[in-house]
This record gives structure tokens, sequence and C-alpha cells, in this order.
């Protein structure tokens, strides 16, 4: 959840954070955007790394890389001043191996497209063992069974955990709370860092809703870039949201929330009944820090299905993508649709100074709405 203008929100802190009034969008809008690629994110350090490693052996030993948790195509995390580490010239082993020094899994299968740490000594190898590679070179993020390869926020471990559903597997948000009792909020990220990519999941809305959102249309949302604090619902990172509101509401899958008010970027827009709406040919504006959780709208109408206030248990999933180029651009696309994005992205590394913010972690939330997730991959670029 996130604030703009007018309403008042809680925060988990119990602190109030204000949002856009809700209105009615006007009928008769016909519109359509022309498409462009953007994207952004902030802050300081997560975990350096050192040169990606030359983990596309055969044998699929894990990686031979110093790092711990960073994917070739990605750099060390954000460090006031400092530039990205360099990524790895040689390919993510096909399969990993589940521990440094014994042999993958697959490893006669072919290479992906980026060097896989050897994790934190030599263990995991990240998440090249899942299924690196393939022809289309997506790795598997999320491996249906359990929450490898993920680290749960500040007291958030209970809101979420892998199960089946329909026979496959998921990530559950408040797979055990009690539908409308008082919850609290939360997050859980990837242990690995990336920079350029595209991300992909899916999300179905469950039926239970909590505290004083009892009533009201479901949040979600994918926070990327992200960096300090690692453990907040909202990160210093920024948001591509997910939500079952209508436009021109705060909660519209697509809507970007720069968290907190240490980055911000240029977002190109056009005026649309009142409203600053994102146009990939329109005029870029400054949006963010020093700005909490300034609002970026996509482009309605809200092309989220199902969820609605009041509505019961969704019965169709939702495709969004995320396109990422560090700190150059990033695209935000829903159901096929590509309803948002922006440019230029960088954090506050302290003192008003801003870097270009390039790369961190990927973040679902846990936001008083019950969702699943699957089929959760990455697929990094060069």
């Amino acid at each position: 959840m996130k604030h703009f203008s007018n309403s008042l929100r809680e925060s988990p802190a119990g602190s109030l954070r204000s949002r856009a009034a809700r209105m009615a969008w006007p009928t008769g809008i016909a519109a359509v955007l022309s498409v462009g690629a953007f994207a952004c994110s902030d802050d300081p350090p997560i975990q350096s790394v050192g040169t990606a490693g030359s983990g596309g052996q055969a044998n699929g030993a894990g990686g031979t890389s110093a790092g711990s948790t960073v994917v070739a195509g990605t750099s060390s995390t954000p460090t006031a001043g400092m530039p990205a580490g360099t990524s790895g010239s040689s390919a993510m082993a096909g399969s990993a191996g589940t521990g440094g020094s014994s042999a993958g899994t697959g490893g006669s299968s072919s290479a992906g497209t980026g060097g896989s740490s050897g994790g934190s000594g030599g263990g995991s190898g990240g998440s090249g063992g899942t299924g690196a590679g393939g022809e289309e070179g997506w790795v598997t993020l999320f491996n249906g069974n359990n929450l490898d390869g993920w680290t749960p926020g500040n007291a958030s471990a209970a809101f979420f955990t892998a199960e089946k559903l329909d026979g496959e597997g998921v990530i559950h948000v408040y797979p055990t709370q009690a539908d409308q009792s008082q919850q609290g909020q939360g997050s859980l990220r990837t242990d690995e860092s990336y920079s350029k990519y595209v991300f992909h999941l899916e999300y179905k809305w469950g039926t239970k809703r909590f505290a004083d959102r009892k009533d009201k249309d479901r949040d979600n949302g994918i926070c990327f870039h992200v960096t300090a604090p690692l453990g907040d619902v909202w990160p210093t990172s920024v948001e591509f949201q997910l939500g079952s509101q209508a436009f021109p509401g705060d909660w519209v899958s697509g809507n970007i929330f720069m968290l907190v008010n240490k980055t911000r970027a240029q977002w190109p827009n056009v005026m649309m009944n009142g409203y600053p709406v994102w146009s990939a040919t329109g005029t870029k504006k400054k949006i963010g820090a020093p700005t909490s959780y300034e609002l970026g709208r996509a482009v309605p109408p809200n092309l989220n299905i199902d969820g609605a206030s009041g509505a019961p248990a969704a019965t169709h999933w939702n495709i969004v993508e995320l396109t990422v180029h560090g700190s150059k651009d990033a695209e935000y696309k829903v159901n096929g649709t590509v309803v948002n994005g922006l440019t230029d992205m960088e954090y506050d590394t302290g003192n008003g100074t801003f870097a270009p913010l390039d790369h961190g972690p990927i973040a679902i939330q846990a936001e008083f709405a019950e969702v699943y997730f699957r089929n959760i991959k990455i697929k990094v670029l060069p």
C-alpha cells in the first residue's frame, strides 16, 4: 500500500500516510497510448560482489564467482558514489549444483545467459539450478515446493508460504491468517540482485482481507531495485503496483510508486481528463525524491481481472511482466499490454547526492489481501 495526496492510511509502524482521493473515472475516455520501455528504484548496500562467475561448466558446479548473491547481468548493490560491479562474461550453468563442490543435476543442459554466483560458501548456486537457460533463457525463481532463494522481511515470515493450488506450486500470501482478522504487512524478496532483465509472474486474488481493508479493493505490489532497508514493506525501491481498484485510484495494476523519498525518475505523461497518465511519447516530468510514494498512473482502464471490493474469490490469473534495463528504463506490462514506464532512475546516496539506481533484489508484498503467485521467473538481458 502506498500514499499520494489526500486520504489517510496507516503504516505498519502506525504512522499515517496520505493517499490519493478516490474519484470515478469520467466516461468517454478512449485511451491508447503508444508503448515504450522504462523503470526505476533506489538506495544503498545489499551485498557487495566481485566478478560474476564462470559457472558455465557442464557439470553445473554452481559457478566459481566470489560474490554470494549476484547473477550475471546484474551488478553489486548500489553503494554511495560507487559504480556497479562488473557482470560475468561466461554463462550461467544450466543447472547449478546444490552444493558448491557437488555436481549439478543437469550437467549437460545448455548454459543460460549469465554467470551464476556460487552462493554463500558455494551453497545453492543461486537460481541457476532450477532450470536456467531453456530455449528462451528463462530462469525459474520459485521452485514450486519451498521458498528457497527468497527471504521474508521483518516479522513477515508468517505471511508467505509455498504450497500446492490445483496441483501446482504457488506462493500463498496470508496462508493461515483468519479472514477479517487484524494483520500486519510484509515483504518477501529474492536473495539475488538483478539489473537488466524481464521479470514475469502471475497472481490471483484470494478471498481473505484484513484489518481496515476488509471491505476495500485488493492491493499488492512488486518492488524492484530494492536497497536498504531490505526488510521493510516499502523499502527504498520502485514499485510495480498490483491492485483491483478502478482508475484513477492508487491500487491499479501497473501504477508506479517511487519508494520512499530517496528514489526519483523521469516519467513521460499526458493529461487525460485532469489526470497525468503515462504515455511513451508524452512530456517527461520528474517523479519521486524528495516526495514520498509519488504516483505515476498507468493507462486506464485497470487491466487487472477480479478482486474488486465485495467480490468473491478470483477465478482468473493475471500476468505481469517488468522489463528493466539497469537505471536506463523500465516497462510495465499487465495481461499483455504495456501500461506504464519510466526512465533515468536514481537514488539518493546521502545529503541529496544522486547516483544511478541500476540493480537490486525484487520483492513481493503482503498488503491486507490474500494473494497467490505462480510461474515466477526471470530472463537476464545482456
